[in-house]
């Protein structure tokens, strides 16, 4: 695998220091500190909030959302009626 005697001297003292630095640069902690819980707990309460004002704000647009489908169906409604008043109108001027 390795050519040498220097080779598997060089790569078994890259893997020592590698196994021996790497617990040190992952920076391991024992606890969090309270300023680090107390902004934990800041995000959480603004997470919180954000849901709940998304909550409210899909509960908006779906009503929103059925009004204009009730003003849509109004539209089409009076559209359809303007229709029939017009061949009406229509109607009475070729009779006449």
């Amino acid at each position: 695998m390795f050519k040498g005697k220097a080779a598997r001297v060089l790569m078994l003292t890259l893997l020592g220091f590698s196994l021996i630095l790497l617990p040190l640069i992952s920076g391991c902690a024992k606890r969090p500190s309270k300023e680090e819980l107390s902004k934990l707990e800041e995000a959480k309460m603004a997470a919180q909030a954000a849901e709940r004002e998304l909550e409210a704000k899909k509960s908006e647009r779906m009503d929103l959302e059925k009004e204009l489908d009730e003003k849509q169906r109004e539209l089409n409604d009076l559209k359809t009626e303007r229709d029939e008043v017009e061949k009406c109108v229509q109607s009475k001027k070729k009779n006449q």
